[in-house]
């Protein structure tokens, strides 16, 4: 089997980090693999495996692949586009998160509406659609015609150590006067982080830490301010592995009004974290109300009573959390359900 998976760039966020983590366990199990990427970042993501940037307009040899796997809208643009030159390789694309309420949080009604529409006639034209949840899959499967199925995200973390000296320095100081509430993201207004600002006021022995960058950051800070709580809330830049963080917090905190899969809520729960998250389907599937403390979204109430139940309870639910992370949502699983659905696909 040989596959070419395209994305849209090498960088160290979301969709990337999946593809990279599937690569590394099919190439070691003998699969052959090459991977194409239309923009450069800096830092980008290493593959074990051969790499190679590609525009729209060059088309690759794509007779030598059994299964060709784009990731993103470019890239699945870029399928259909060529499609035509496939005449063997199966088509598959994934939906990684609730497309229409995405493109909600940048567009009006109207161009959300048309966007939605417009990538899902685009992954109508593929032979299969891998969804990260079913909750996802029961949300597109009357608007996307090919066959879906459900294979979760997985995950490792890698704490290396060499975490940012001065950022280590900065948490430590403070954890020596407060409870650290704590998040990594690339900071959008989906990301549902004002809701952690505007309970602070009521939780004054808590600090809350924002590791990321993104286009909501100066709207937070903003707010931060005007609750006069900017000393209890502190922004770190983009970090390459910001897991090396996770166990200085004592709480991590995932408030998102919307996410296709909680990626790095998993990861906080193989770190041994106590978890607050919002209280969406998609989360739902990946925890049960035992291993994390659920919110309601938009509910100060509700967001402090489970800040203060995470903390008072962190060891026992950091356990419980790892315990179902590790069993079900690891790289290796999300990597041996990707693999078997290929294998599946080319006997069809």
């Amino acid at each position: 089997m040989k596959i070419a998976y395209i994305l849209p760039s090498l960088r160290n966020q979301g969709p990337i980090i999946v593809v990279k983590n599937i690569v590394d366990y099919l190439v070691e199990w003998g699969v052959e693999v090459d991977v194409f990427y239309f923009d450069d970042f800096p830092s980008a993501m290493y593959f074990n495996c051969p790499v190679k940037k590609i525009s729209m307009k060059t088309c690759i040899d794509f007779e030598q692949y059994d299964i060709v796997h784009s990731h993103c809208l470019r890239p699945d643009m870029y399928v259909a586009k060529w499609k035509k030159k496939l005449n063997r390789a199966k088509l598959v694309s994934t939906l990684h998160q609730d497309t229409y309420r995405s493109f909600r949080y940048q567009y009006n009604f109207v161009l959300s509406y048309l966007f939605t529409k417009y990538w899902c006639f685009i992954q109508s034209k593929f032979d299969a659609i891998v969804s990260i949840s079913e909750q996802l899959r029961e949300t597109y499967e009357g608007c996307i015609k090919a066959p879906i199925t459900t294979i979760y995200n997985g995950c490792v973390i890698n704490m290396d150590g060499e975490g940012n000296n001065e950022i280590i320095r900065s948490i430590l100081e403070v954890k020596k006067e407060y409870k650290i509430l704590g998040t990594y993201a690339f900071v959008t207004s989906r990301k549902g982080l004002e809701q952690v600002i505007k309970v602070l006021p009521y939780l004054q022995e808590y600090v809350f830490i924002i590791i990321g960058e993104g286009p909501n950051i100066k709207e937070l800070k903003l707010l931060s301010q005007k609750l006069h709580i900017s000393d209890r809330v502190l922004f770190f830049s983009y970090q390459k592995n910001p897991c090396n963080y996770l166990p200085y917090f004592d709480v991590y905190v995932m408030p998102s009004y919307s996410e296709g899969f909680g990626l790095a809520m998993v990861e906080a729960a193989l770190a041994k974290r106590a978890i607050v998250c919002s209280d969406i389907p998609s989360f739902h599937e990946i925890f049960r109300d035992n291993e994390v403390c659920f919110f309601t979204l938009k509910d100060v109430k509700s967001l402090k009573k489970a800040i203060v139940n995470a903390y008072e309870n962190r060891n026992i639910m950091g356990e419980l959390a790892y315990e179902r992370a590790y069993n079900h949502f690891t790289t290796q699983r999300m990597a041996e359900n990707h693999l078997g659905y290929y294998q599946k696909l080319l006997r069809t």
